[in-house]
């Protein structure tokens, strides 16, 4: 029994030691590899481009899961929070643009993590890509990408799929997502250095670190609204609040690399408090979404916009 409890006493300490590493502990922002976000240059590209801006953006909500606090952010406690998987359609007068195509299905996820899966909604964004003049990710994850891997139109809405080298590049970042090989056999990836306007009032933006194909869109509207979809640099604005990375074993699970995301994190942080009409909107954040849906800058439910211009 003695040896036991000694055996129990030993194994709580390492537990203890490596609780704080592993679940509580955020890198801090690092100067020598600063993360740059030029507010003033995202606003010349996006009117680089000629023609009018997206008058709105919509969204459709196709899944809910949920996670832990304390999978979100470094040191938040054990309770649940919901992580909407959301796509988002850019609405012009003669086309429209996706951004992120959700979960085709949840088969993959642990089944105590589903909340929802709204097949309604997933039929609406098949549809809109069917329709769209461009399609783009922010990172090649699968509740991001699965809507393109399983679309059952895939040839047809290809010349539409403007995937970056990075994202294309690493397909085990997909999984369980799969881009069929005959398919995308002689495609043609973006490549880009820092920004790239693809849109009138459309901007990608690199933001390597959550995966080597992570991206930030920003839109400005027709109305003047300025929207940034970061994709799951933050899965939610608490992070950029508190400038706090996931915890090490999460970042160490999806392969993140804390350096790049923490640095980035600052940058939005300082670029939230310099201009605080930006609407910052992360991957998965519903308080965000629900706030920017109440103020109408973000509306629910794709529209049915049949693609007036060719596609890339």
């Amino acid at each position: 029994m003695k040896k036991f409890l000694s055996f129990a006493l030993l194994a709580l300490l390492l537990l203890a030691a490596a609780y704080y590493p592993l679940v509580v502990h955020s890198p801090q922002p690092s100067n020598e590899a600063a993360y740059t976000l030029d507010l003033n240059k995202l606003r010349r590209l996006a009117g680089s481009l000629p023609g009018d801006r997206a008058n709105q953006i919509r969204l459709e909500k196709v899944a809910e899961l949920e996670f832990a606090e304390a999978m979100v952010m470094a040191g938040e406690p054990w309770r649940g929070t919901p992580i909407p998987i959301y796509s988002y359609q850019l609405i012009f007068a003669d086309r429209s643009i996706i951004v992120d195509t959700a979960l085709a299905s949840t088969q993959g996820v642990p089944g105590f993590m589903v909340k929802s899966f709204d097949a309604a909604a997933h039929a609406r964004m098949n549809q809109a890509m069917t329709r769209a003049a461009q399609i783009f990710i922010t990172h090649e994850h699968f509740d991001h990408i699965d809507g393109i891997a399983a679309h059952p139109r895939l040839a047809e809405i290809l010349p539409a799929v403007r995937l970056t080298r990075e994202q294309i590049g690493h397909p085990e970042r997909m999984k369980p997502s799969v881009l069929p090989a005959d398919v995308f056999a002689n495609y043609h990836p973006l490549d880009y250095e820092e920004m790239l306007a693809v849109a009138p009032g459309v901007v990608l933006i690199k933001a390597p670190g959550h995966t080597p194909g992570s991206q930030m869109v920003y839109v400005q509207l027709q109305n003047g609204h300025e929207v940034l979809l970061l994709g799951d640099v933050s899965w939610q604005y608490r992070n950029i609040a508190a400038v706090r990375e996931r915890p090490l074993f999460m970042t160490a699970l999806i392969k993140e690399n804390r350096k790049q995301v923490i640095n980035q994190f600052q940058a939005l942080h300082a670029l939230a408090q310099r201009e605080p009409a930006l609407h910052l909107v992360p991957g998965h954040d519903q308080e965000v979404v629900n706030r920017l849906l109440a103020t109408g800058v973000l509306q629910t439910g794709f529209r049915d916009i049949r693609a007036n211009q060719p596609r890339p």
